[in-house]
């Protein structure tokens, strides 16, 4: 049952990123956007391995937490620049601790590190996806409307 709402979470989160896209005119937040849509894409890898949509894989699920870990570092600098537009779900508190998104990040990147490093077997998919998705839920909680 866990692991349905996991699922349906990282659904509902790529889903919302693939449609708020559209209409999009500031270019900083087209470039958040999409930092956001490949981080939704690389953990969709995760899960559709998970739930045996793709053949498991280890150096893909690597190569996908090793792509969280670098989107991660690069996204405290695509929210910089303090942008709007109406299809942005970025809460203004970012600007006003940007310190604290950047840790949040950072985090994020040390935990998709280290869990790269650890993927050997389909079994050691739950644990991750699991701190994968507690890490975008920190930051998502905090800064996403």
């Amino acid at each position: 049952m866990k692991t349905v709402k996991l699922l349906i979470l990282i659904f509902l989160a790529i889903s919302s990123v693939a449609f708020a896209h559209s209409g999009v005119k500031d270019e900083n937040v087209k470039k958040r956007m999409m930092v956001m849509k490949a981080m939704a894409d690389n953990t969709k890898i995760i899960g559709q391995m998970l739930k045996g949509k793709i053949s498991f894989d280890a150096n893909e699920a690597k190569l996908a937490l090793e792509r969280l870990s670098s989107l991660s570092l690069e996204t405290p600098e695509v929210f910089k620049v303090n942008a709007t537009d109406p299809k942005s779900e970025a809460k203004s508190s970012i600007w006003d601790e940007l310190d604290e998104f950047t840790k949040l990040s950072k985090d994020l990147a040390e935990t998709t590190e280290v869990l790269a490093g650890s993927v050997v077997t389909i079994n050691d998919l739950r644990p991750a996806l699991k701190r994968v998705s507690s890490g975008c839920k920190a930051c998502h909680s905090k800064y996403r409307e």
